[in-house]
């Protein structure tokens, strides 16, 4: 009896979890069901009618390969190649399973197999014979110790599958020398977001760094070379920039060549510049130094530990560190092998490049005079001509630096800025060309955080004293100029001071430092770290990091919530009133008396129709322009009727509903718009990792892009871009990420252009346009202070005011001022100790006033720990990147019903200014993901009923016993 009692227990827990089990799993399923529809749908987009867009995008992409692969040494000439001269292919890297075409993580893009070039693909369609002899011998390396981490297959962060070196037997060598004596060794470096806590200082067996070093097997291979004297040029494929010193130490390099992740199809570029088709015209976006781990301030605190970081370097970042500190005689201890001083430090500088040909400049007009005195309202421009005095066609790069006078103890000011920057057109030899390049005063300002110069004022100031203003080759070396000229005459400034924002008027002030710091807590740390001081120049940089910052202790207040809207009157706010006002109607297209077309009989688009649904017989979505028209104000006072119509339910959706996506809305007629992840191209790899049919283009990393200093060619980038968007009807993009190579030590590097603010809002501020110019918007990413590559999720971040205005937040500002950015993305990480998304001070005060934005700010991928909607909402962010909830949403709240109604408006406005056409792709039900969901539930519910039957049967059978 005893044991039948235990039986029915038994069976009445598992009905009872059973039943559980079935609510819960449905509820979970519904919560997640667009997701995982679209994750078991595959791919959907239609790509027929976009041929000719993504036949142009395939175009860009070699010209971007062949304007940013950087040659980086060529000793003697000895490139280009003679037109017949056959090749080796040394290293596993030069197979087509361990060159790298694409990054890893949210940055990746699947490329089509009809787009695919590999490197010997490329070596093929250019008629250039290799050994496939040798390489056949490094192609079944390919699955050799799978379990090593140093051979592990190439979509792992370690692609170092190399032999050792016994593979190079004197058979192997004869053999190769045979055939050619010139060696073509491929070095790749794979990484990807979140590839690596750790941030590539320990990978698998290569620990302190080691992974950006050669690895033994490699050195092994260099040695076989040298020892049978080939000719070796190197080719670099890497998403992150190695230690290069070894090209002077093998006597057999003759010529290497940064190349690069060049995407589909910029492989084609690599046998164009060896032989000749091209001319090299990229410039280093990056400084490489011998060593990243010495003389460097950031390697200290390269990461986070205990979910905080400290960018105590300053404003000395990349070159603007190296060549300061050579100028403050840092490096006067240096005496390596490969030099002293500065010349033992830094191997090839930002901005270096070399070309088959040579060129000289000249100035051939300017706007100003020796010690001419800088003026706020003048715009300063000179027209450069570039000469091409060599035997060999090619582009040239003109780079613009100032160096501001530095007062000891004072404003912190590097003493090597770029200004500003241009790249020529083709110019053959004996020819020249014009370029102009033009700056203001603005351009030349230092952000003063704590009043050094104790003259009363905090904020952008053009200090008194000469500004150098300098053409120049890149960071360290002065340009070549035509006999006789002598370059661009120096300035000098009164004192001249931003009180507001020269472009907006809107005034500047501190945001987060001192008393007045937002939420109490300075970002610098200077209040929660104990003994934390940031690098200055003062007295030959004494206080130069050896020691990571501290970790933070006492009240972050990291949960502050802005209360500015607590008090404003929502009586007017009112919800689901229909004013007829729809951004996106039904129409019946027909003729006029003429014959043209027309569309008549407009009404209300139903949610169906507004997500793809189909419609009736020769009914059409089309754009009320009126409205859009009068919307496209941002002030005009027809937006309260407007968003009056929403209903609190629609506003939720909006607002939470916005992983790569933005809802349809009945209520207003917005349609469902479809948003991918970037930045190197269309990317569903989150929310659909099925998608191994996708047929976009994959662009060259922004890394190697960034290397092309061209910022017509990125244009031109943006709008094909847009083009394919319109399609495929794609309206949003997860780009450009614009965040810096704060340390070459960053999973994420190959995602971001450069080490430079200057170059890197240049080229993001023209891809946005081109972007924008074709109905595409751009979440310009991360803000703010994101440099890291595994996601900083809930992490402090602490720097200076100066810091972020001067260097991190540059890009940002450069694509609402230049750019027209309308779409930003907020970071994983805390602002000091408040969530980037939940900043007040950086997504209002900053971006919203200071700067003018008018437009959305998406979350990272949502967290709900953290990223809480209150905070968010009343901080400036509008959108939350979650591909499955809506929003909790106090509406008896008046601060969180104003910022909802105000985060609406922003979403709305961004999709209003970027669109001409609608375009809406219906996402299909996936019949897997509905057979799977109704047999789980048959699943359960059979083994309900079975457990049911067993239940009642033990108590039908007590009953008759």
């Amino acid at each position: 009896m005893e044991k039948t009692k235990l039986t029915r227990i038994i069976l009445g827990v598992v009905a009872l979890v059973l039943v559980g089990a079935i609510i819960a799993a449905n509820v979970v399923v519904s919560i997640f069901a667009p997701m995982l529809n679209r994750v078991f749908l595959g791919n959907w987009t239609d790509y027929s009618g976009a041929t000719a867009e993504l036949e142009e995008g395939d175009e860009v992409v070699q010209q971007l390969a062949e304007e940013s692969m950087v040659l980086l040494k060529n000793d003697d000439g000895f490139l280009p190649l003679e037109k017949n001269k056959k090749l080796n292919l040394f290293g596993w890297a030069a197979t087509d399973q361990g060159f790298i075409l694409v990054g890893g993580g949210s940055g990746t893009t699947v490329i089509a197999e009809q787009s695919k070039v590999t490197f010997t693909d490329a070596l093929d369609r250019e008629k250039v014979e290799y050994n496939k002899t040798l390489l056949e011998k490094y192609s079944a390396l390919s699955n050799v110790d799978a379990d090593n981490p140093a051979t592990r297959p190439p979509d792992s962060l370690v692609a170092l599958t190399n032999p050792d070196a016994s593979f190079y037997t004197a058979d192997t060598m004869n053999q190769a020398k045979e055939y050619s004596d010139v060696a073509v060794v491929v070095l790749s470096r794979y990484s990807g977001e979140n590839a690596s806590d750790q941030e590539l200082i320990s990978v698998g067996d290569y620990n302190d760094g080691a992974y950006l070093e050669l690895t033994a097997n490699e050195k092994a291979m260099l040695d076989a070379l040298q020892a049978n004297n080939f000719n070796v040029i190197v080719l670099f494929n890497t998403t992150n920039n190695m230690e290069m010193g070894f090209l002077e130490e093998y006597s057999c390099i003759k010529a290497a060549i940064n190349v690069g992740v060049p995407g589909q199809s910029g492989t084609l570029a690599i046998p164009r510049i060896l032989y000749g088709d091209v001319n090299p015209s990229g410039r280093l976006a990056d400084t490489l130094a011998y060593d990243y781990q010495t003389n460097n301030p950031t390697y200290i605190n390269n990461r986070y530990i205990n979910d905080t970081m400290a960018y105590q370097e300053g404003i000395y970042v990349g070159y603007k560190w190296y060549e300061t500190a050579d100028a403050e005689g840092f490096f006067n201890s240096v005496d390596n092998k490969y030099g002293k001083g500065y010349e033992g430090v830094v191997q090839y500088p930002f901005g270096y490049g070399l070309s088959y040909t040579n060129f000289e400049w000249e100035v051939k007009s300017c706007n100003w005079n020796k010690n001419d005195v800088i003026d706020a309202e003048t715009t300063y421009e000179a027209v450069i001509t570039v000469h091409n005095t060599g035997e060999v066609a090619g582009r040239d790069v003109v780079e613009l630096y100032f160096t501001p006078q530095y007062i000891e103890g004072g404003i912190e000011k590097a003493s090597v800025n770029l200004l500003t920057f241009a790249k020529t057109d083709i110019i053959q030899p004996g020819e020249s060309y014009d370029v102009t390049l033009s700056f203001t005063a603005y351009d030349l300002a230092a952000y003063d955080d704590y009043d050094k110069n104790k003259n009363n004022f905090k904020g952008y100031e053009v200090e008194s004293g000469e500004y150098q203003i300098k053409l120049m080759r890149n960071a360290h070396d002065e340009a070549d100029f035509v006999e006789g000229e002598t370059g661009l005459e120096a300035m000098t400034s009164d004192g001249l001071q931003y009180s507001v924002d020269p472009v907006t008027g809107e005034a500047v002030v501190n945001r987060f430092t001192g008393d007045t710091a937002y939420a109490g807590v300075p970002i610098d740390g200077s209040t929660v770290i104990d003994g934390i001081e940031h690098l200055s120049r003062a007295n030959n940089f004494s206080n130069y990091p050896t020691q990571r910052a501290g970790d933070p202790a006492g009240d972050l207040n990291s949960d502050y919530i802005y209360d500015g809207y607590d008090d404003e009157d929502t009586s007017n706010i009112q919800y689901g009133v229909d004013s007829g006002m729809y951004l996106v109607q039904v129409g019946t297209k027909g003729t006029d008396e003429e014959g043209n077309e027309i569309i008549t009989d407009l009404r209300k688009a139903t949610v169906a129709e507004l997500s793809g649904g189909e419609l009736g017989e020769n009914e059409v979505l089309t754009i009320n322009e009126e409205l859009m028209k009068k919307l496209s104000d941002y002030d005009a006072t027809e937006w309260d009727a407007f968003l009056n119509q929403l209903t609190q339910e629609e506003i939720q959706t909006l607002i939470g509903f916005g992983g790569y996506q933005t809802r349809e809305i009945e209520s207003i007629g917005k349609p469902y718009c479809d948003e991918l992840d970037g930045p190197a191209g269309f990317n569903q790899a989150v929310i659909n990792p099925n998608d191994t049919n996708s047929e976009w283009t994959a662009y060259p990393t922004e890394s190697l892009i960034g290397c092309s200093w061209n910022t017509d060619l990125v244009y031109a980038m943006g709008v094909v871009q847009g083009k394919i968007g319109t399609k495929t009807n794609v309206k949003g993009w997860y780009a450009p990420g614009v965040n810096l190579h704060r340390s070459v030590y960053n999973t994420r590097n190959f995602e971001y252009f450069s080490e430079d603010a200057i170059l890197t809002g240049e080229l993001a501020a023209n891809m946005v346009a081109g972007a924008k110019s074709e109905n595409l918007y751009c979440y310009v990413k991360h803000l703010a202070i994101s440099e890291a590559g595994a996601n900083p999720y809930d992490t402090n971040t602490w720097i200076t005011e100066q810091a972020l205005r001067e260097v991190y937040l540059k890009p940002f500002e450069m694509c609402v001022k230049e750019g027209g950015a309308t779409a930003m993305m907020s970071a994983f990480n805390r602002v000091g100790s408040v969530w980037a998304g939940s900043n007040h001070a950086l997504l209002n005060d900053i971006l919203r006033t200071e700067w003018g934005f008018r437009g959305s700010v998406i979350t990272d991928f949502y967290q709900a720990d953290y990223m809480d909607y209150e905070s968010g909402l009343k901080a400036g962010n509008t959108l939350w990147l979650c591909p499955w909830a809506t929003a909790t949403i106090d509406f008896n709240d008046n601060g969180s019903e104003y910022a909802a109604r105000k985060a609406c408006k922003d979403i709305i406005y961004n999709y209003i200014v970027t669109t001409t056409y609608v375009g809406v792709t219906a996402v299909e039900t996936s019949p897997i993901f509905i057979t799977l969901w109704v047999l789980a539930n048959v699943v359960l519910v059979a083994g309900l009923g079975v457990t049911s039957f067993f239940l009642v049967r033990s108590f039908v059978k007590k009953n008759r016993d």
